[in-house]
C-alpha cells in the first residue's frame, strides 16, 4: 500500500547505518526527512522505517505462471526444458513484459524499488526488462550454448552484470569465461549455488562472485569460506520451504556469513519483501539463530555490493521506504504488522 497522508512517526529506523532509534516525516505521501534520534516536531504514530531495502533474487519475468502442485525444483526451474524456461519460451512478449512491470509495481508498493533480477533471455531478455522495469537491477543469462563474447557485450550493453544458473547446470570452462569477462568489466557476477545438491564452493569462489544465492545444501565449511571470502548468501526462504528446502540462516550467521533475502520466482511469491523477512525471522529462531539479524539482512546488498556500483542504483532516480505502523520493535512482532510505501527523493533530507 502506497502511503498518501502527512505524518511524524518515531521509533525505529533499519539502513546501511544499522537499526537504531529514528523519525521519519511525510508531507502529501514524500517523505520529507528521516534521521536517528528523537523526532524534530511532535510524532503522530510509532512504528519502524524500513530504508535500503533490496530485494536481492529475483525472477520476475514469470509473475504470471501457475505452478501445479507437486512439482519438484528440478521439474520447475531446471534449465533448459523445466516448466518455467518452457513457459519463458513459448509465452508472448506482451505478456512478459505484463508480468515484468506488474513485479515491478507491486515490488515498489511493498518497499523495494530495487530487485535483483537473473533475466533470462539473453540481451533480448534484458531488453524486454529495462523497458518494463527501469529501476531493476538486471543479471542477464547468456542463451549461446558455447562462450561467445559478443553477445556476453551485447548483453553488457542493457544489463547490470551477469547471473547464472549454477555449476551444476553449465560447463565449468563456460563458467570461467563469463566469470572472467565479468571481472574484466568491473560488473556484477553471481550465481546460484547448493540449492538442490551440494556444489563446488571453491570453484564458485574462485570466480570471484560478488554475492551467491541459496545455499541450502552447503556444509559449514562451504559457509566459512562464503564468509571468510566476505562473499555474502542471499536466502530465499518462502522459496525453499516450497521446495522442501531450507535456508541456512542460523548456521551462516554462526559463521560470520552476510545474509541478504530475496523473493526468488514470482511464480511461487510475490515481491514482498516485509513478508519475506518475517518468514527470514521466523526461520532464524527456529534454528537457534538471532531473528533480529533480519534488519540487516534487508539492506545488505545495497550497502555491500550494490552501492559499490551507484551506477546501477535508482535508475529513475526515485526510491521508496517502507514504513511499519508498530509499538514492537521486535522482528517476529513488527513484521507481522500491515507496511505502507513512502516515496523519496533527491530532496528528501537524511540525517
Amino acid at each position: 500500500m502506497e502511503c498518501s497522508g502527512s505524518y511524524a512517526l518515531e521509533g525505529m529506523v533499519s539502513d546501511r547505518r544499522g537499526f537504531r532509534p529514528g523519525y521519519l516525516i511525510v508531507e502529501d505521501g514524500r517523505a520529507v526527512e528521516v534521521g536517528g534520534g528523537e523526532c524534530p516536531v511532535r510524532p503522530d504514530r510509532r512504528g519502524i522505517v524500513l530504508m535500503d531495502t533490496v530485494n536481492g533474487h529475483t525472477h520476475c519475468a514469470d509473475y504470471g505462471l501457475r505452478v501445479p502442485p507437486g512439482m519438484s525444483l528440478q521439474e520447475l526451474v531446471a534449465p533448459p526444458d523445466g516448466l518455467k524456461h518452457r513457459y519463458l519460451r513459448e509465452a508472448p512478449d506482451t505478456e512478459i513484459s505484463s508480468n515484468m512491470s506488474r513485479f515491478a509495481r507491486d515490488s515498489r508498493a511493498s518497499g523495494a524499488v530495487t530487485f535483483v533480477d537473473f533475466r533470462e533471455g539473453g540481451a533480448r531478455g534484458c531488453r524486454m526488462l529495462r523497458e518494463s522495469a527501469p529501476e531493476a537491477v538486471i543479471l542477464g543469462r547468456p542463451v549461446s550454448p558455447e562462450f561467445d563474447p559478443e553477445e556476453i557485450d551485447d548483453i553488457l550493453s542493457v544489463a547490470d552484470g551477469i547471473g547464472i544458473s549454477s555449476v551444476s547446470d553449465m560447463d565449468p570452462g563456460y563458467i570461467e569465461a563469463v566469470a572472467d569477462a565479468i571481472r574484466e568489466r568491473r560488473m556484477v557476477f553471481a550465481i546460484h549455488v547448493s540449492e538442490r545438491v551440494r556444489e563446488d564452493i571453491d570453484f564458485v569462489l574462485s570466480l570471484d562472485p560478488a554475492f551467491v544465492v541459496h545455499m541450502c545444501e552447503a556444509t559449514d565449511s562451504d559457509i566459512l569460506k562464503c564468509a571468510e571470502a566476505e562473499v555474502p548468501i542471499v536466502v530465499c526462504p518462502t522459496s525453499n520451504r516450497y521446495f522442501g528446502k531450507v535456508p541456512p540462516i542460523a548456521r551462516a550467521e554462526a559463521l560470520g556469513a552476510d545474509l541478504a533475502i530475496g523473493t526468488d520466482n514470482g511464480m511461487i511469491r510475490s515481491p514482498d519483501m516485509v513478508a519475506e523477512a518475517l518468514e527470514f525471522a521466523r526461520t532464524a529462531e527456529a534454528q537457534g539463530g538471532d531473528p533480529e539479524t533480519v534488519w540487516s539482512a534487508l539492506w545488505k546488498l545495497s550497502g555491500k555490493i550494490l552501492n559499490q556500483h551507484r551506477n546501477i542504483l535508482n535508475h529513475n532516480g526515485t526510491d521508496v521506504l517502507s514504513v511499519i505502523p508498530t509499538e514492537d520493535f521486535d522482528a517476529l512482532s513488527a513484521l507481522g504488522g500491515k507496511p505502507e510505501a513512502v516515496a523519496l527523493d533527491e530532496n528528501t533530507k537524511r540525517l
